[in-house]
């Protein structure tokens, strides 16, 4: 029982220690920021495409700025239903604009989440 309550607390300790990184984050960049409509050039899997389970895509998307269109440097994470061409909301920097954030107020709350669970099922097994 009390490996169990370890295990519980350490995965509840991860989840704060995410939730709370991906808070600080977000309130960082929140103003270097900006939202936008593009699509997506490219698709990348880090597992062959038959494979479904445990597989997620990772998409190049190009985006217009202030008149100039622009392919971002680095990969989004997409739904596995996207394709090339389907539209995408994204953060790119202000400064950088070919450079794209994938932060979001969902992770944190997800973390938060993770870690209550854990939490509740710990002293549940008191």
């Amino acid at each position: 029982m009390e490996g169990e309550k370890l295990f519980l607390c350490l995965i509840a300790a991860i989840a704060l220690i995410f939730s709370a990184f991906n808070g600080v984050r977000l309130v960082q960049l929140q103003h270097r920021t900006v939202c936008v409509e593009g699509k997506i050039v490219s698709i990348m899997m880090p597992n062959p495409e038959r494979v479904r389970f445990r597989n997620s895509k990772w998409a190049q998307v190009a985006y217009r700025v202030d008149g100039r269109t622009y392919t971002s440097q680095n990969r989004v994470q997409v739904p596995m239903a996207a394709r090339v061409g389907t539209p995408v909301t994204v953060r790119y920097d202000r400064k950088h604009p070919d450079r794209l954030y994938s932060f979001s107020a969902q992770r944190v709350l997800a973390g938060m989440c993770i870690a209550a669970v854990c939490a509740a099922v710990m002293f549940y097994l008191e």
